[in-house]
């Protein structure tokens, strides 16, 4: 289901197109002004942090609109509960607040983290996100050890240009590296943007009960989700292990905008810490788990397993239960132990190459653009499922992103000759524009340091046991 290309109602559209994917009744009336979507894209930042009318390289898509689409839906499926003024005006302030925070953008050939780097392939460009120390130590096995282990950029510059797109992408996904090719992916295979099993045991929850929800996700996606539903009224405990705290969490470093970020992303939480490889530790892991309403998770379904825990059983055993899923590329056989970050899987649902067709060299788009983008899905799926009586949700961030440039009608039915045409007529908007960067959101409360509510939540797990 695709919106008309009609550029002044984009983000009612989109929020009607994510609702309906839910099986739920489209938007009433409702009173929301939209903006033309390049300025919404240059005021989110997602550009680039300089004014709106800057010489920053044009997005040919909507995306800012797709993020408050998002978050308009998310108002509609929680319009009964009285803390949704809690939420953020609108979801585009969240695309680009971690680059105003952290004062980076995109450049030619890195991503705005620092992580992600393109590479010339020898058909065709590729992205390698290098995020962990280890994955310089893989890059020799790629390329048949012809070259060293290195951090060496200029070394690393000419390395895969005697290979083959088609080599590298599945060799390098088997050795673990998050890696994707700047290509357009076939937008007609997006038929929806979350898949859901509603549960067999469905309990709908009273209006006057609040979720408690067990985070066990790190960094970015799943934090943004669980801190909408914390505004929402949620419990959120932030469950990290003791021996591999989250990596977002920067106490020692010296930037503020790092610990800013963090706390945008964890501050209406509490925190509860364990060591999962102890017996003791995985043992009070699955009694939260079990205890908790809504689980949000993003590993690989075999970190999982490994520490005892399955989803399936769990969910059979508390009716009403929420267990969001957020992976790379979606769970099955083929998908769900690829190993994916928020700018490759950004690369590899199209968006540099868009890039290089209107601009002549695929550049990075955002910053870890699917993170923001799958935190706000995440929360209308995960609140949806929860007030339609529980079940499994499983969301790609791949999907997401797809799903919603695949409602572009330029993009879909790919015209290049328009969208160039489109990236031209927007230049001129943008030229005439002399509206500000909308405001970088501030945290309602620090976040906690790690284990801080640890013997608070004990004692009621212990009460829970003995009851």
């Amino acid at each position: 289901m695709a919106f008309q290309p009609n550029e002044k109602t984009n983000v009612i559209a989109y929020a009607n197109t994510l609702l309906a994917g839910l099986n739920l009744s489209p938007l009433s009336d409702v009173p929301f002004i939209e903006t033309h979507p390049a300025i919404n894209n240059a005021r989110s930042g997602v550009q680039g942090h300089a004014h709106p009318s800057s010489n920053n390289k044009i997005i040919p898509t909507a995306l800012a609109d797709y993020a408050d689409g998002a978050l308009l839906a998310l108002k509609s499926v929680a319009q009964d509960n009285p803390l949704k003024t809690n939420l953020p005006e609108y979801g585009a302030h969240l695309l680009g607040e971690r680059m105003a925070l952290f004062n980076t953008h995109p450049r030619e050939q890195v991503s705005a983290g620092g992580s992600c780097h393109f590479f010339e392939a020898r058909n065709g460009y590729l992205a390698i996100n290098l995020a962990r120390d280890e994955d310089f130590d893989l890059l020799p096995a790629l390329t048949d050890a012809q070259i060293p282990i290195t951090t060496d950029k200029q070394i690393l510059e000419n390395a895969f240009k005697k290979f083959s797109i088609q080599d590298l992408i599945p060799l390098g996904r088997d050795l673990g590296l998050a890696i994707s090719a700047v290509a357009l992916p076939d937008y007609d295979s997006f038929d929806n943007w979350v898949s859901m099993s509603p549960s067999a045991t469905s309990q709908y929850p009273s209006p006057k009960v609040s979720p408690l929800v067990v985070d066990l996700s790190s960094l970015w996606a799943g934090p943004l989700t669980g801190s909408l539903l914390a505004m929402l009224g949620a419990e959120v405990i932030k469950v990290e292990s003791s021996k591999r705290l989250d990596g977002a969490r920067r106490d020692k470093s010296d930037d503020q905008g790092e610990k800013e970020f963090y706390d945008l992303m964890n501050g209406g939480k509490k925190s509860f810490t364990c060591d999962f490889t102890t017996q003791e530790g995985r043992e009070q892991l699955l009694q939260l788990i079990e205890c908790a309403d809504i689980v949000i998770e993003a590993s690989r379904p075999r970190a999982l397993r490994q520490l005892g825990i399955h989803a399936e059983t769990l969910l059979a055993k508390k009716p009403g239960k929420v267990w969001l899923s957020i992976t790379a590329y979606g769970h099955g056989p083929a998908t769900e132990n690829i190993i994916g970050f928020g700018d490759d899987i950004g690369v590899a649902a199209g968006l540099s190459s868009l890039m290089d067709i209107i601009h002549g060299r695929p550049l990075f788009v955002g910053d870890a653009i699917t993170d923001p983008l799958g935190g706000l899905h995440g929360a209308l799926a995960t609140w949806a499922c929860w007030m339609n009586g529980g079940g499994m949700i499983d969301l790609s961030l791949y999907q997401v992103l797809g799903f919603a440039l695949s409602q572009d009608p330029l993009i879909r039915a790919f015209n290049k000759n328009n969208l160039i045409r489109r990236t031209s007529e927007w230049t001129k908007i943008l030229n005439m524009s002399d509206e500000n960067m909308y405001p970088v959101r501030k945290a309602s409360k620090p976040a906690p340091p790690p284990g801080y509510h640890n013997e608070e939540i004990l004692r009621k797990l212990d009460a829970l046991q003995k009851s």
